[in-house]
């Protein structure tokens, strides 16, 4: 090979059909020629036979078998390897330039012909990359899809080929090119047989993720930029690669990063930045924006200092529409800050003022995205700053001070995703926050008030007499507080009267200023987190629990609270979804908050720890806590969590009041029986044995003296006692224990007391007696008999004046009637019971008949009394007809219980009814409540006692000056809606009324009532919804709140919203006290839930015919705002908007004008 011209060679190749190179004629001999040759020497090349050898075989790489391309590739590299060790060596060896002239020309053929190889082997092989990953799901292979084994194996081999191959080319670039290539033009042809091929390589995904091929590629396009001159050309295939292929971001950052950290050259990387700094992007494409913005966060990442000096050029993305690229940015920049302050702690240089200067600039500009328009910024900021607070190193506290304060505003964003990074955020300030230096971490605010206040006095007045330089007390001398504050704290006040003590003594005060409002802060943000907690995101809500909890281990004071308010997500269904449900976190999260005992405990000191926590939890709980505590205790309790060592504990503690007679006088005494048995009467629901093994200490403690002196006891120790446990028909306690539990509670019922207490222990008491009692009719009516003689028989006490036996007199009738309010109540619910108990055992019979037609002894042998008897009632139901039996049960409850001759309860209807229509002959109030309330007890029994008495309790309601009295008749109107819905319905009006009572109490029991009664089906809605609507602008958020529920669940119901939209509209078009602030308001929250397109374009061409025919300007200005708030667009009705209100003048008004002039 006399001459090798590389530019004719290479033109020749592009340009040619390389399809059309034919296959090698006896490749395996060819191929042994050509290795035996260069066996010899890497120069045999110089043999034109050997070159046409292996330059055929080069070109007819596709033909040749996967054995012969593997041996070729080997061959190839080897050589040039070889020729370019050879040379190196040379090139050392000779350092006068005169000694190499001669062979220069020899080089530089030899590497040109092996390089020209090496392209066309790179070139097959990248065309053979593309063909298998067009072919194969080798692409996909690491998300779990199989790919072809054949094809998979190829692209093995064929990498393994270009990677032999990467290497050899890396041997050259490591030569001093510029001795045998002495023109630009010559060098740059000559690097680009290597580069060319290789970028093409990396445009396909899979070759980038094989490490070491990576690896090598990198290296190679490093060294053509630092030693050969190449970076113009590697610049313009990077903005290439940015602009179509997402995958090559992260690449192109790792060479860029490698080029600076191992060969020193950061002038591309600052080219690279400045380029996109002035790229001018197109709404329209999508790739571009996308591939920058991971290419500028996966380089901020590797090479935050050398990003930093183009930063001022870069900050121009900021202002972008393109909201992956503020994004990325924005992270970019918490990516740099946190590399200089790591960089700062770690080399304390001359240039740290100037260094502190970029960090504060940085992270001022991410305070300020944290109002950017996108959430997606946003949270980038968010992350950001939380990355900044998770540095190993000491954040100066100025920092988080300021974080705090933004992260609490970010509290309240629209966004989910925002408010979720924002409370990690917090968690993170919390755990690592700036004030656990001097007294702990513990952030109790009256604790650090007290130290504030310490620090003032010790300040004094002769503070103002010293000049203290402002920049002295700034918050960069908090480390010098942590060091001397126990000093400052002990000194004496002649020393504190220093300059030096004074000028601490400032600092500290500042110290504590700032801990108190950062403690304040984070009072704030636990209360926008327990708001959190009620969240549709799942995510967010399982943060805000974690956050919660974290807040209590610092004794923050709002913690309780929350946690409290945090019981109510035990109702939150599971769902489908992958990942921790919402309850059973819960659970987890009180496990750990009251379950966790500390290390080296006995066992019974852990139950008693357990137990103290439990009831802790209800004290000062309110009724809705307690029910989502019951519900939560049952679900741990099924976990094993709660195990019969704290029960026995809990035991121990509710029969204090017999071992410590004295207990009634200690507060927090009581409040633990108390406690005990509430937590006891929830575990009998998941448990009832809890209750029959404790029976005794219920009849020694809460039905007996201590009951007597304390009826909050008797009342939870009775609603323990209702949820005892049955097995089967018979009650799982003996006849004894029940003669004695059944006068117990009598006793507590017919008791005479002043105590208002004893209407909730009253209710409680006859509940447990009718679960208790195998006969309570007879019991209650007795009962009655007995506390009638009391009220209304003489009295025992001679001594008592008038005044006071009326008083007495007129306490004894409350409760009287009270009793029969809810004897009758229960009553009714014993019907019912024993209604499904005949069902059940019908049912039973039958299957039995089934088994046996003559229904014999099936189980042989002989059967004894109680058998027989059993048998005998079962037969006895067999034959009785299920609707005769119904008829029965409602004929006694229309009848019997009221009209009777025998019934005790109807007579005392006329007093019932005496006492509430004559409310100023008896003007007692707790007399007008419980009669009041009887009233409605009864009504509820029989329909026809219902009508007749319907119209007194809609006068009481309407009318009583009493706000409790009308909450009841709510409440009992709407029992009575759903027991006899047909005499209610008609009446419902008077029901809508109290919405707008004058008493708040009485507009949301009436909001709460009407709520249940239209979501149930109960009611039919009858253009009331417009007065329900008004309740969306009542001053009580509660209400406010409740109605904005009401209407989200009836939205999907029917399209009840829609149906029922004009005559809302009209209802509130026509009140002349609504505001018009608040009927936009209105209308524009209702207007939401008309979503279907039909929906829209009916609704909108209703109100266009009002519209068309309005006589004033409000009703056009009414109809005009609610049709620019449904999203249809017509154009007839757009126009007419358009031209705004017209005043047309009829015939009427024009002769009443006449008349006038």
């Amino acid at each position: 090979m006399p001459t090798f011209s590389l530019s004719e060679y290479l033109t020749k190749f592009q340009t040619s059909n390389k399809a059309s190179f034919p296959e090698v004629d006896d490749p395996s001999r060819q191929l042994n020629y050509v290795i035996d040759s260069l066996a010899i020497s890497s120069e045999q090349i110089n043999d034109d036979d050997t070159f046409d050898a292996l330059l055929d075989l080069c070109q007819g790489f596709q033909h040749l078998p996967p054995k012969f391309q593997t041996q070729l590739t080997y061959l190839v590299a080897s050589s040039l390897n070889s020729c370019s060790s050879d040379i190196k060596a040379n090139i050392e060896s000779n350092t006068d330039y005169n000694d190499l002239i001669d062979l220069i020309p020899r080089w530089k053929m030899n590497l040109e012909a092996y390089s020209y190889l090496v392209h066309v082997l790179l070139f097959f092989q990248q065309e053979s990359i593309h063909t298998i990953m067009s072919h194969s799901t080798v692409n996909r292979k690491s998300k779990g899809d199989t790919g072809t084994p054949s094809n998979v194996e190829l692209f093995r081999k064929v990498i393994n080929q270009i990677e032999s191959l990467c290497e050899s080319i890396i041997t050259v670039l490591n030569l001093d090119l510029k001795i045998i290539l002495q023109t630009t033009p010559e060098k740059d042809l000559f690097v680009a047989l290597f580069t060319r091929p290789l970028h093409s390589l990396m445009d396909v995904e899979a070759t980038v993720k094989i490490g070491s091929l990576k690896m090598l590629v990198q290296r190679i396009f490093c060294l053509s930029v630092k030693n050969h001159g190449q970076s113009m050309n590697i610049q313009t295939s990077i903005m290439s690669d940015l602009t179509y292929f997402l995958h090559l971001s992260n690449f192109n950052a790792e060479l860029l990063s490698l080029l600076n950290s191992d060969f020193q050259f950061t002038q591309l990387t600052e080219d690279v930045l400045k380029e996109i700094s002035n790229r001018v992007f197109s709404s329209k494409d999508t790739t571009g924006p996308k591939a920058i913005s991971a290419f500028l966060v996966k380089l901020s990442e590797l090479s935050p200092l050398v990003m930093l000096r183009q930063l001022s050029q870069l900050i121009t993305l900021l202002n972008s529409s393109i909201i992956t690229l503020r994004s990325a940015l924005v992270e970019s920049c918490g990516n740099i800050v946190a590399k200089l302050i790591s960089h700062a702690s770690d080399n304390l240089s001359q240039r740290q003022d100037l260094t502190q200067q970029q960090i504060d600039t940085l992270i001022e500009l991410l305070e300020e995205r944290f109002c950017d328009s996108n959430p997606f910024v946003r949270t980038k900021a968010v992350q950001g700053c939380l990355k900044l607070i998770n540095l190993n190193v000491t954040l100066n506290s100025k920092y988080k001070i300021e974080f705090t304060k933004l992260a609490v505003r970010s509290l309240s964003d629209k966004s989910s995703l925002v408010r979720r990074n924002t409370i990690k955020l917090l968690s993170q300030l919390l755990l690592k926050h700036p004030f656990a230096g001097i007294h702990g971490d513990q952030l109790k605010l009256a604790d650090w008030l007290s130290y504030a206040s310490s620090v003032k006095r010790k300040l004094g007045d002769n503070i103002s007499n010293n000049s203290i330089a402002e920049e002295e007390t700034t918050r960069e001398h908090m480390e010098d507080i942590h060091e001397s504050a126990m000093e400052i704290m002990n000194n004496s006040q002649s020393e504190l009267n220093s300059p030096t003590n004074l000028i601490k003594l400032k600092l500290m005060e500042k110290y504590y200023t700032d801990a108190v409002n950062f403690i304040k802060d984070m009072h704030k943000s636990i209360y926008l987190v327990s708001i959190l907690l009620f969240s549709k995101n799942r995510n967010e809500v399982l943060e805000a629990m974690d956050f919660v909890i974290l807040t209590d281990a610092f004794n923050l004071d709002p913690s309780e609270k929350a946690i409290k308010k945090m019981l109510h997500l035990v109702w939150m269904k599971g769902t489908n979804d992958e990942g921790t449900s919402i309850a059973s976190h819960l659970i987890s999260c009180y496990k750990q908050l009251f379950f966790s005992v500390p290390d080296n405990i006995s066992t019974a000191g852990a139950s008693k720890y357990i137990a103290d926590n439990l009831i802790g939890i209800t004290m000062d709980s309110s009724v809705s806590d307690l029910t989502s505590l019951e519900k939560l205790l049952c679900a741990m309790y099924k976990q094993d969590m709660i195990t019969n060592q704290i029960i026995n504990v809990l035991w121990e503690i509710y029969s204090y009041p017999i071992s410590r007679p004295n207990y009634s006088t200690t507060p927090q005494l009581k409040k633990q029986v108390h406690g005990s048995i509430i937590i006891l009467g929830m575990l009998a629901l998941e448990d009832g044995d809890i209750i029959t093994k404790g029976l005794q200490y219920l009849l020694k403690v809460g039905l007996d003296r201590s009951g007597d002196a304390d009826l909050t006891l008797c009342k939870y120790s009775c609603v323990a006692l209702e949820r005892i446990v049955r097995k089967g028909e018979n009650l799982a306690i003996d006849e004894k224990q029940e003669e004695v539990t059944v006068k117990k509670i009598y006793s507590k019922i017919i008791r005479y007391t002043t105590d208002t207490e004893f209407y909730p222990m009253c209710e409680q008491a006859l509940n447990a007696l009718f679960v208790v009692s195998s006969r309570p009719d007879l019991i209650t009516a007795n009962l009655i008999k007995e506390k009638t003689m009391m009220t209304f028989g003489n009295s025992e006490e001679p001594n008592e004046s008038t005044i006071e036996r009326d008083t007495s007199r007129i306490t004894s009738l409350s409760q009287l009637l009270f009793i029969v309010g809810q004897v009758a109540i229960r009553s009714l619910l014993y019907l019912e019971k024993c209604e499904a108990e005949f069902k059940r055992k019908k049912l039973v019979a039958e299957s039995l008949k089934v088994k046996d037609p003559k229904y014999v002894n099936t189980h042989g042998g002989e059967q004894n009394d109680e058998d027989e008897e059993k048998d005998a009632e079962l037969a006895m139901i067999g034959g009785t007809n299920e609707d005769d039996f119904s008829d029965a049960i409602q004929f006694v409850k229309e009848e019997e219980l009221l009209f009777s001759k025998n019934s005790i309860l109807g007579k005392f209807c006329p007093l019932v009814e005496a006492i509430v229509s004559n409310s100023s002959r008896f003007s007692d109030p707790l007399l007008q409540r419980s009669a009041c309330l009887c009233l409605e007890k009864l009504m509820c029994v029989s329909s026809k006692y219902c009508e007749k008495s319907l119209p007194l309790l809609i006068t009481v309601m309407e009318k009583s000056p009493d706000p409790i009295v009308r909450s009841n008749a709510v409440l009992g109107l709407g029992d009575m809606a759903v027991c006899f819905n047909n005499l209610v319905d008609e009446n419902t009006d008077y029901l809508y009324r109290r919405l707008h009572d004058d008493d708040i109490m009485v507009q949301r029991t009436c909001l709460m009532t009407v709520t249940f009664l239209i979501l149930a089906g109960q009611v039919k809605v009858k253009g009331q919804l417009g007065e329900m609507a008004k309740c969306l602008e009542n001053p009580d958020q509660s209400i406010s709140n409740m109605c904005r529920l009401f209407f989200t669940e009836l939205a999907t119901k029917d399209n009840a919203i829609y149906n029922g939209f004009i005559d809302i509209f009209s209802n509130l078009a026509s009140d002349k006290v609504l505001k018009k602030e608040s009927f936009k308001k209105i209308m524009k929250f209702l207007i939401s839930f008309v979503d279907k397109d039909r929906h829209q374009r009916q609704l909108s061409e209703k109100l266009y015919g009002r519209l068309i025919t309005c006589s004033n300007q409000k009703q056009w200005d009414d109809i005009a705002y609610v049709l620019n708030c449904i999203p249809y667009s017509n154009e007839t009705i757009s126009t007419r908007l358009k031209e705004g209100y017209k005043l047309v003048e009829t015939d009427h008004d024009q002769l009443n004008k006449t008349v006038s002039a």
